[in-house]
């Protein structure tokens, strides 16, 4: 990839593929170092404060590239990744950051990873993805690009995904969630039980109409969370509905206990069977919350969440929907803008590194070189600019309240 951003930030043949400018370098390193002083986790082994974070990863299907960008910078500044959400191509770039972490790999090795993704190979008919970028006018073109639909789920089979993660992940160690479990040497952690692993990924369950979490729901199916195949996880994650052919899951019968507000448990019982998962962005797609305490106790490190937004000012002349198929198209289109939403509340906001899109959709997986480097340099611009302000804040927000209480401060110095 080639290009520079509009700091003067460069794509370079170096570890982490990009390089600033010396004044920008100077400032950015002080303020990690200020953050580390500030906002660190002090290591009860070494008795040396660390920078420490979980991660949030919002899905956006090719726009994912900017992600990478984004955790360099972070890794850059010295944070390590205790565990790591994420949805569609969030959970892409989350099972490998949570891999690289669990082996003990640098993250620069990430970059390497996801460049030999190739997207074109998430489409080998061709442009028929027209169906879903389709305005939702004329109902004759609409029924053209939509035939194969006729006799399967998807427009494309979403097999690549699998073969080009597969041997990555095998590669570093991971098969399944049990490799991906959290070492039992944390005392101070909080977490719910069967919650003790460094990833976890959405999908959504269209059969039993609710949201899943991998591999912490897998009770609900009556399976061991260990057992979970994370490419399978991830696989459904990432299934866009029309896009990518979903993922069949086989359910056995379970049992799972629910607590009562009378301080009972009620037990919910469910039967065998086959369910259906698609893109968990349709119910969640930036898990920003996913790693709160549940004993109340204060974090001892920030969740910081990377979103892949657009800031939208001008909008063009609407037309209402004359039929149903392009009342369909526009259901799904609205579900996926909302991986495009710049505006989230206050609590999100105040953690959160928004990443300019550029404009692109989640399905332009035709990227050209020059795409990719900008949605890369824009990941890393963005982190870069989100590490300066957080050490000029001396820290990170942890919680959702102190979120909110930083946007409340900016909003006020910008009034002044």
């Amino acid at each position: 990839m080639t290009g520079a951003g509009t700091s003067g930030i460069v794509v370079d043949e170096v570890p982490r593929g990009y390089r600033r400018p010396e004044p920008l370098q100077a400032a950015f390193l002080q303020a990690a170092s200020s953050l580390r002083q500030t906002d660190g986790w002090l290591n009860p082994v070494s008795d040396e404060r660390e920078l420490v974070a979980d991660l949030a990863l919002e899905g956006g299907g090719v726009k994912g590239i900017a992600l990478v960008g984004a955790v360099l910078v972070l890794d850059e500044a010295g944070y390590r990744f205790r565990a790591v959400a994420g949805t569609s191509a969030g959970a892409i770039a989350a099972c490998l950051i949570a891999a690289l972490t669990q082996s003990g790999q640098p993250m620069t090795k990430l970059k390497e990873l996801m460049d030999s993704m190739q997207f074109s190979n998430f489409m080998p008919e061709g442009h028929l993805h027209r169906f879903l970028d389709h305005d939702g006018g004329k109902v004759g073109s609409l029924v053209a690009d939509a035939a194969i639909l006729s006799h399967r789920m998807g427009i494309y089979s979403g097999d690549y995904l699998a073969e080009w993660l597969r041997p990555k992940l095998a590669d570093l160690g991971v098969r399944t969630f049990e490799d991906l479990r959290l070492p039992d040497d944390d005392p101070g952690r909080s977490l719910p039980d069967g919650h003790d692993y460094r990833l976890v990924v959405h999908t959504s369950d269209i059969t039993r109409a609710q949201l899943v979490r991998l591999p912490w729901d897998c009770p609900l199916y009556g399976w061991d969370p260990g057992e979970m195949d994370v490419v399978g996880a991830v696989r459904a994650s990432m299934s866009i509905p029309f896009f990518f052919e979903p993922v069949t899951f086989t359910a056995k019968r379970a049992d799972v206990g629910l607590p009562a507000p009378d301080g009972h448990r009620v037990i919910q019982h469910y039967e065998g069977g086959t369910v259906t998962w698609v893109d968990g962005g349709m119910l969640r797609n930036f898990p920003i919350q996913a790693f709160d305490r549940i004993d109340g106790n204060p974090p001892r490190w920030p969740t910081i969440g990377i979103k892949l937004s657009s800031l939208t000012t001008e909008f063009p002349p609407t037309e209402a929907c004359q039929h149903a198929m392009a009342e369909a198209v526009r259901c799904l289109r609205t579900m996926m803008n909302e991986w495009d939403s710049y505006a989230v509340d206050a609590s999100t906001a105040g953690r959160t590194i928004f990443v300019d899109n550029g404009g692109l959709t989640a399905t332009d997986f035709n990227l050209t070189t020059d795409q990719q480097a900008m949605l890369f340099l824009n990941g890393v611009e963005a982190a870069t600019r989100f590490v300066i302000e957080m050490a000029e804040q001396r820290g990170v927000p942890r919680t959702g309240a102190d979120a909110a209480a930083l946007i409340r401060r900016r909003w006020a110095a910008d009034s002044a």
